[in-house]
């Protein structure tokens, strides 16, 4: 198979990425009718979009999606379930198909990427609680960008997604770095004021990333100072270890297959 070019692999994931942002904002606008907390929107969407991901890895569509969008399939949290599954695999054939090498594999991937992604932005929260910045980003969103909300979620999906790619194939950065390297842009975000004001303008196009789920973290620690209450971070950190849940389920179907193949 020809090497795809440059230009190819950066334009599907700007592409993909963009789609991914598009159904993700798709389905907060429908979680947004449906649930009575405004707040758990944003929760409901990335559940769903981890089911959808494990509906398109064992139907084997994910892995198209891989080779045409590269990291614009990879950053968005149904991209989690296939990265986790994947890890899961890996570990376990390494050991001859074990299921709890895999097991170890999928763990020691979520520690190492979502819970530093988590440790690191909580701890930021805390500290900078009543800076300018956490302060301005803890204010409700004044953005409505109306339908133009499609729009600016595939063009914030899109670009998301071709950053990450133009670093994993002009850098020699491994993935978990370029990964984390999105959360603490997320961090960033939350710490000068705009992640909320970009959430509310790009929808899809940045809840629905690992760079929000940095901001999440850093809101949420900087809840826990400002109101009190832990529960952004427990949501937060429910999602993650629900999808991580999803993605070793996904994997531990997968190896069955392999096996039964055999």
């Amino acid at each position: 198979m020809q090497e795809k070019s440059l230009g190819a692999k950066l334009g599907g994931a700007f592409v993909v990425g963009g789609l991914i942002a598009v159904v993700a904002q798709v389905i907060m606008m429908v979680m947004g009718m449906i649930l009575p907390v405004k707040d758990l929107t944003a929760p409901a969407m990335l559940v769903i979009l981890g089911f959808i991901g494990v509906v398109l890895v064992l139907n084997g569509s994910y892995a198209k999606l891989n080779e045409v969008g590269g990291f614009g399939a990879g950053i968005m949290f149904c991209g989690l379930v296939d990265a986790v599954a994947g890890v899961y695999m890996g570990g376990a054939m390494e050991e001859g198909g074990n299921p709890s090498a895999g097991m170890k594999a999928a763990i020691k991937f979520a520690v190492a990427i979502l819970g530093s992604l988590v440790v690191v932005g909580t701890v930021l929260g805390v500290v900078l609680a009543h800076s300018a910045g956490v302060l301005a980003a803890m204010e409700p969103p004044t953005a409505d960008p109306g339908m133009m909300i499609f729009l600016y979620a595939f063009l914030m999906g899109g670009l998301i997604s071709i950053i990450g790619e133009a670093l994993l194939d002009l850098t020699p950065l491994p993935l978990p770095v370029v990964i984390l390297g999105n959360a603490a842009a997320g961090m960033v975000m939350a710490l000068t004021g705009v992640s909320t004001q970009l959430e509310a303008l790009t929808g899809g196009g940045l809840c629905a990333t690992v760079v929000d789920a940095g901001a999440g973290a850093v809101l949420g620690g900087s809840t826990l100072v400002l109101a009190g209450t832990p529960i952004r971070l427990v949501i937060l950190v429910l999602v993650m270890v629900f999808v991580v849940l999803l993605g070793i389920m996904t994997g531990s179907i997968l190896l069955k297959r392999a096996k039964a193949g055999k």
